[in-house]
């Protein structure tokens, strides 16, 4: 025997070492990624094996044969239909923010009496559950140290769990998130009562038949006993039966929908724990019949139910039985302890929140937090009374299977949830309450005890129709019970739902619950008018505090700003809700933010136009698709479908011209990269947008095109605007899009926007060059004409000074002479400047007018020709150029560089200004400066004046092209052209050009400006 002292450190002990595991991975003194890995999910998952496994099964073979395997074999088939089922639940809970059974099938059916139902009878179905691991705790008691102590054990074993379970079961960081803490010490459980259970399976081998030899002997022995261990599978007594409760019970008991679905787990996480949780179940199955034979040959009289903790003790190992009793204390500690955190957070939800709604406008997140903890040591305390109410009756096993068939009336409404759309809240509460009401007359009464008032004849009779006339010795005690409830419930279930047609915010939830798909969800039908209306509404659940931080946190998730009111946005921040307050209350209660002003939306869903209504809809699917917020994996054709859309968006993304997609309610539905470049505004801050939103002038002109194009006008819209300071050419296309079905009654329309600023300079680039094409041949004919009389008059002047003897007479035929070479000259430069723009003639390459230029020859000619414009103000050029600054480059177009720089500074400066020109060396470049001090150039306009169109002139005469075409040229030759200006203290051209070559002498040194 063992001390009860040593039973007692030794449960305070293990209680602690698992408070110890479960602080540390709150705290992340575990790393997370230990905490968070796959396998500690596997391992969470055993807390299916509780104390009737750990000790019931031994006694439910030796009673029932190897149908205790289905016990196990029932979550491996529900493991192995992880893709069917457990993936797409997890789907459903996680995008919904659904922490349990009860939420749901409340979402789904859009009930609330749904998961009052759900909630309340998973409490009833656990109490006796919860009930069997007090008493197995108290019967190991008794096992090692004799009677007498036991419930002060089981007492104290109570108060520690109960104060456990409500620090770490209900902690405000678990509101929000993943419960690390639990989830490591329900994992560390798990593993622990593996090993030991693994060990005491040796040393039964090792120390009753002492090998594995002498174990096959003695089954030699006992063949007779041997085979009536598959007689019960051979006549399926329970057999199917147990794997049908067992396949249920895997995820559908509150401790199992806990850790799998609510726990935060990934699919990842999910995909390894379905291989992994049945080696585990495999692993923890294997000792239980060595156990059974050697605490047969060893203890043949004792309750097998025993046979873990007397085959240790009676082979004279007290330091293994002392393990296998902490072994049996975690299998009881980890399942009370999840249980009660599933059933007190659902009940919470369903039962207490939707009758004290006012009391949480004040401190919700304590009053949550306590209300869930007082649950908590309720749900315990009803354990532990149901305990003590019938404290020794029928085997461990029994309570076990109760609860199982229990909650196997769940798995006809989960089923019918998943897969069924035309499945009603009317026929899921029916067919569940037939099914309750079924398991409560064939499975729960005959266990219940004799109460005053209950007539026994009737108990009696309700036994015998079950085939449980005498319960200690009834084989097969669930077969009935099973099928017939869940016959009941099905049946019921699927005749109540064919008799009306499910409402319209079931069909919303059934479409996202049977298929893959993503949809808005059931709370957009009364989306509010702003960000405020929003947390006003949710002021009247919460309380102001409260709902303002809600809301905060929201929009910082989502990135939505305070004055957001697009509907798609405003729908987003409204689901974003809905996700974050469910799991603190509950998915129908939340809900009612959506729901408080339903008939005070106007500007609703539900209440606008079928065809606004559409297109809301699909912005709001390629919102959520384009954010990556659809955590769904495709599949076949939605999968070559969602390829598809990625391709089309890929290309429109990539398109030269700006699209822009208006619905029919007025608002962006779509919008490309190129026009975001235009219109200056990101997508997510353009689509569900109305067009009077956007910058001017895009406002007016796609407000104007768009009533065009509705009105059956198509065509396109040539105008000049000004965007971003510059000159913009623009051509708006237009054209009415056809409705996608018979909901809408129009498409929208759709704007495609093509930036001609570019073409348009090319098109004026190009008739600029052809004047000067026309100039020139007027030039040389002008030179021509003029030509010829202005030789003769040189001749003849030349003659009479030849010929003249008067002194007067040949200095006026001088004057003569150079007046003539002063209009051959101007005749010349002229000719030359208007060449630059000649077409070359054929076989004349591009640069065949290249050569060695002297850029103070060029200046002289370009002040030449700016002084030929008598209407111009006349200005005085300061020129110093070295002679010997030279370039490799085109003359004519370089004179024309120096013409459009001069006269531009001509023109911005007052008559009698001075313009500097200045060149010099610098790093083997000819740095050339054009100074004027007139009116300068506005900073913002500063980069703007380089790009055609773009002029600072207020006569008519300015283009907008003659610092582009300079710029052009001069980057043609290699150089650079940039500016420097002050408002009011003119501007400052500076042209860098390469060096042709050394002798550079004098112009080595930068002249000093004149002052």
């Amino acid at each position: 025997m063992i001390d009860v002292g040593v039973l007692l450190f030794a449960t305070v002990a293990w209680l602690a070492v698992l408070a110890a595991i479960a602080l540390a991975a709150q705290r992340e003194r575990i790393p997370r990624a230990l905490a968070r890995h796959p396998l500690v999910l596997a391992l969470s998952l055993g807390v299916y094996a509780s104390s009737w496994t750990y000790y019931g099964g031994v006694g439910f073979a030796q009673r029932h044969g190897l149908v205790f395997l289905a016990v196990y074999l029932g979550p491996t088939l529900a493991c192995i239909a992880t893709p069917l089922l457990w993936s797409r639940v997890l789907r459903i809970t996680r995008e919904q923010r659904l922490s349990s059974l009860a939420d749901l099938f409340a979402f789904r059916f859009q009930s609330p009496a749904a998961g009052a139902v759900v909630a309340a009878f998973s409490v009833v179905a656990s109490v006796p559950y919860v009930a069997q691991q007090f008493r197995a705790t108290e019967q190991s008691v008794r096992v090692l140290s004799g009677p007498g102590h036991e419930e002060a054990v089981g007492a104290v074993f109570w108060a520690l769990l109960t104060l456990f379970t409500a620090f770490f079961g209900a902690r405000p960081a678990a509101e929000q998130g993943r419960e690390d803490g639990l989830a490591a010490a329900v994992a560390f459980e798990s593993a622990a009562k593996l090993a030991v259970l693994v060990a005491v399976g040796l040393v039964a081998v090792l120390g009753a038949f002492g090998g594995a030899g002498g174990l096959a002997d003695w089954l030699g022995d006992h063949a007779a006993e041997v085979e009536a261990l598959g007689r019960p599978v051979r006549d399926d007594s329970g057999w199917t039966s147990m794997l049908v409760i067992s396949f249920a019970a895997a995820f559908l008991l509150p401790r199992q929908w806990h850790m799998a679905f609510a726990g935060g787990a990934g699919d990842r996480a999910l995909a390894k724990a379905a291989w992994a949780f049945p080696l585990f179940l495999l692993a923890l199955n294997l000792p239980v019949l060595p156990v059974l034979w050697a605490g047969t040959r060893l203890a043949p009289v004792e309750p097998a139910d025993s046979y873990v903790l007397l085959v240790p003790q009676l082979l004279g190992q007290g330091w293994l039985a002392l393990a296998a009793f902490i072994g049996g204390i975690s299998a009881a500690s980890a399942m009370v302890m999840v249980t009660a955190v599933a059933l007190a957070s659902a009940s919470a939800t369903h039962l207490l929140l939707p009758l004290a709604r006012r009391t949480l406008r004040r401190n919700v997140y304590a009053r949550v937090l306590w209300l869930r903890r007082g649950l908590l040591i309720v749900i315990l305390a009803g354990g532990w009374l149901f305990h003590r109410a019938q404290p020794h009756r029928g085997l461990l096993v029994e309570s076990g299977i109760v609860s199982f068939v229990a909650f196997a009336q769940f798995l006809p409404g989960l089923l019918a949830a998943l897969f069924w759309e035309r499945a009603t809240r009317a026929g899921f509460l029916a067919g569940l309450l037939a099914g309750i009401g079924t398991w409560t007359a064939t499975c729960l009464a005959p266990f219940l005890p004799e109460l005053s008032g209950l007539d026994p004849g009737w108990l009696d009779l309700l036994r015998e129709g079950a085939g449980q006339a005498d319960p200690a010795a009834a084989m097969d005690t669930w077969s009935l019970p099973t099928f017939v409830s869940l016959a009941v419930n099905g049946a019921t279930l699927g005749l109540v739902s064919l008799l009306r047609p499910p409402a319209e915010e079931e069909r919303e939830a059934a479409r996202l619950c049977t298929r893959r798909e993503i949809g808005p969800s059931v709370e957009r039908a009364t989306v509010a008018s702003s960000v405020g209306a929003l947390e006003e509404r949710l002021a009247r659940l919460l309380g102001r505090e409260a709902a303002a931080l809600e809301v905060t946190r929201a929009r910082i998730e989502l990135d939505i700003p305070r004055d957001e009111t697009r509907p798609t946005e405003l729908h987003a921040l409204q689901e974003r809700l809905h996700r974050n307050l469910s799991p603190l209350v509950g998915p129908v209660l939340a809900r009612t933010v959506a729901e408080a002003d339903a008939q005070a939306a106007p500007g609703a869903f539900g209440s606008r136009a079928a065809s606004g209504a559409l297109t809301e809809e699909l912005r709001w699917l390629e919102r959520r698709l384009a954010r990556g917020e659809a955590t769904t994996t495709f599949v076949g054709a939605a999968k070559e479908l969602d390829l598809l859309r990625r391709w089309l968006r890929s290309v429109l993304a990539q398109l030269p011209l700006g699209v822009c997609a208006v619905g029919s309610d007025g608002a962006i539905s779509l919008v490309n990269r190129r026009l975001e470049a235009l219109v200056g505004a990101e997508e997510r801050d353009l689509v569900g947008a109305p067009l009077d939103r956007l910058p001017a002038p895009f406002a007016e002109l796609f407000a104007r095109a768009a009533r065009a194009a509705s009105a059956g006008e198509a065509g396109a819209d040539e105008i000049e605007a000004h965007v971003a300071g510059r000159a913009r050419s623009l051509r708006v296309h237009r054209a009415a899009l056809d409705p996608l079905d018979a909901r809408a009654a129009s498409g929208g329309v759709v704007l495609l926007v093509e930036d001609r600023t570019e073409q348009r300079a090319l098109e004026a680039q190009l008739a600029h060059r052809d004047r000067l094409a026309q100039l020139g041949r007027l030039a040389a004919g002008v030179a021509h004409e003029v030509g010829n009389p202005l030789t003769g008059i040189a001749c003849l002047a030349q003659n009479l000074r030849a010929e003249s003897d008067s002194d007067e007479i040949r200095a006026r035929a001088g004057l003569i002479l150079g007046e003539a070479a002063r209009i051959e000259a101007i005749l010349r430069s002229l000719l030359d400047h208007s060449r630059t723009g000649a077409v070359p003639k054929p076989g004349e390459g591009a640069r065949a007018r290249v050569g060695r230029v002297a850029l103070a020859e060029v200046v002289a000619e370009a002040v030449r020709l700016i002084r030929l414009d008598r209407a111009a103000p006349h200005v005085r050029v300061d020129q110093a150029c070295p002679e010997s600054l030279v370039v490799i480059g085109d003359r004519r177009e370089l004179v024309q560089v120096f013409v459009n720089l001069l006269a531009n500074a001509r023109d911005a400066s007052e008559a009698g200004a001075l313009i500097a020109v200045r060149g010099w060396i610098e790093a083997d470049q000819i740095v050339v400066e054009v100074e004027d001090h007139g009116s300068g150039i506005p900073e913002e306009l500063l980069a703007a004046v380089l790009e055609p169109f773009v002029t600072t002139k207020r006569d008519p005469s300015g283009t907008g092209l003659g610092l582009p075409l300079s710029r052009s040229i001069v980057e043609d030759h290699g150089g650079a052209l940039t500016l420097r200006s002050a408002v009011g203290r003119g501007t400052t051209v500076v042209v860098r050009l390469p060096l042709a070559g050394a002798g550079a002498g004098d112009a080595r040194r930068r002249p000093e400006a004149e002052p």
